[in-house]
């Protein structure tokens, strides 16, 4: 029942972005592949290409040597190629077993035509009755077949997800992020399904963000990076690719003018090598000589529905300090930052922001209060030119002298957009609109910079230039939480830093430390990538 999977050059842009560029790949019958890669690499999107939800702007996708490239979605589940998606839906008010049974049914009557055949109905129903059966006993959820699937919790609403896909008979089965919102139990559970999956003689081919769970359960891995293949190879053997390593670290900027670590760069400015330290929450206030923090984080949860996003996660950020926080996808970084912000509400915890708890304000408040965020995406308003952009951020602002002087402060931030400043937002370049977004939190004038993924999908050159106007706002006194995917930029321009991994905090500490700690590799690639990462 194994088969084998051929992808050769296959490419899809969008506008002028290449999603995925020219990427060729083979899987190996009776194995199980991962694919993973940074935020962005273009993995779901590859996904999408090989499944005929998305048609391929080049390339060719072969199953068994029958080429299957552009081939619609259902034709492909017939032919036995089935994927899931990282979203889980499933029939409200239907039981467990019925939503097997209707997910059955649309492999038995792939058309209307087909339901004009009594002979040919009954025949199908009770074949999709029998599947359904034998998804059931595959996902273990007998205990629970005539639960109502809407009753169930998220993670066995999950499972049942993969289980509707198994109705289809697949013989290779394509699933994305299984183990996205899935708690420690929930996610071995997943692990355990998806490894009787394989030994019933189904191929999986996985994208997961869990790297302990792809370190389990793969064989060989594909590793993108900015939509191009980056290593292919057996697990052991990828995992300590040092190109891989730093795809999800990042690049060594040790010889960078500018980005000298931040401990170093704050003593050159103060003549003292002292840095503020990263605390548990409580610490950061203990001593009576010693103000509160600025940002104050206490067992802190949020969650989406019955996902779990972020779980009791305590730390604290001193005054006029960049706190880097980082981990891999799907660690809770960003929505740590709409926590924060005000953008989604807490399940539980504190967020204090000099000793005044704030959890309950809204996001206006907040922003009263002197929070800004620059949010992952840019999200510029396309119509509007630069400075028209810049100026949103201080909407709210009366003092219109002194909003003059502080977009000239953009701008000796970011000479470039002084240069573009009469230029609408769509037609920057990503970098460009990138500076644009920190400079319109900047125009609130804000004590706390919320930075969200800066460099992301900027090429190495424009990063270094955000990366050093980043330094210069630090330095200037703005206290900085840096949300960012490339990590040695991240520890290398903060003064301390925490470590999230599936919404948990694992390690915290000051930045120097925490680089050259094998953890940190760890918490992106899974424990076997320590010795590389050390060595």
């Amino acid at each position: 029942m194994s088969v084998q999977l051929n992808v050769q050059g296959l490419s899809r842009h969008f506008g002028g972005i290449r999603a995925v560029d020219e990427v060729s790949f083979s899987t190996a019958p009776g194995q199980i592949t991962g694919v993973i890669g940074p935020n962005g690499a273009g993995k779901t999107t590859l996904f999408n290409l090989i499944a005929g939800t998305t048609k391929p702007s080049a390339g060719a996708v072969t199953m068994d040597g029958a080429a299957i490239t552009g081939r619609p979605a259902a034709s492909l589940a017939r032919q036995g190629l089935v994927r899931t998606f990282q979203m889980t839906h499933v029939f409200a008010g239907h039981t467990v077993f019925e939503n097997l049974y209707r997910a059955a049914l649309f492999r038995q009557f792939p058309s209307p035509w087909s339901l004009f055949n009594p002979w040919g109905v009954r025949r199908g129903r009770e074949e999709a009755a029998r599947q359904a059966e034998q998804a059931l006993a595959l996902i273990g959820l007998e205990s629970v077949a005539d639960e109502q699937a809407d009753s169930l919790a998220y993670g066995l609403q999950k499972i049942l997800g993969v289980g509707m896909a198994l109705t289809a008979m697949p013989r290779l089965l394509l699933m994305d992020e299984p183990a996205a919102g899935l708690n420690p139990v929930e996610t071995v559970a997943m692990a355990d399904l998806i490894e009787r999956i394989h030994a019933s003689g189904i191929d999986v081919v996985v994208v997961e963000h869990d790297m302990g769970l792809v370190m389990r359960l793969c064989q060989k891995l594909v590793v993108l990076v900015n939509g191009r293949l980056l290593a292919e190879g057996p697990t052991a053997q990828v995992r300590q690719d040092p190109r891989v390593i730093e795809a999800y670290l990042g690049a060594d900027l040790d010889k960078e003018p500018g980005l000298e670590p931040a401990v170093e760069a704050r003593a050159a400015q103060n003549g003292t090598g002292h840095s503020a330290s990263v605390a548990t929450a409580g610490q950061g206030a203990s001593k009576a000589s010693k103000p509160a923090p600025m940002l104050e984080i206490r067992d802190l949860s949020v969650s989406y529905g019955a996902v779990r996003a972020l779980d009791k996660v305590s730390f604290a950020v001193e005054e006029a300090s960049v706190c880097a926080v980082i981990g891999a996808n799907g660690a809770g970084k960003s929505t740590l930052m709409k926590a924060i912000s005000g953008l989604v509400p807490v399940a539980g915890g504190e967020i204090l922001m000099e000793g005044q708890p704030i959890q309950n304000l809204s996001a206006e408040r907040r922003v009263n209060l002197g929070i800004a965020l620059s949010p992952e995406g840019r999200r510029l308003f396309p119509e509007l030119t630069v400075r028209e952009n810049l100026l949103m951020g201080a909407y709210l602002r009366r003092d219109q002298a002194d909003v003059t002087v502080d977009l000239e402060r953009i701008y000796a931030y970011f000479p470039r957009l002084l240069e573009r400043e009469q230029s609408q937002g769509r037609h920057l370049s990503g970098g460009e609109q990138q500076m644009c977004a920190i400079g319109r939190a900047l125009m609130s004038r804000p004590r706390l910079l919320l930075l969200d993924e800066p460099s992301l999908g900027l090429a190495p050159a424009v990063t270094l230039e955000v990366a050093r106007a980043i330094r210069q706002i630090s330095q200037d006194g703005t206290t900085i939480v840096l949300v960012e995917q490339n990590a040695r930029l991240a520890l290398k321009l903060s003064n301390h830093a925490v470590v999230l991994e599936t919404g948990r905090l694992s390690l915290a500490g000051d930045s120097k430390d925490i680089m050259n700690n094998p953890q940190i590799a760890a918490a992106y690639l899974g424990h076997a990538a320590e010795a590389s990462h050390h060595a």
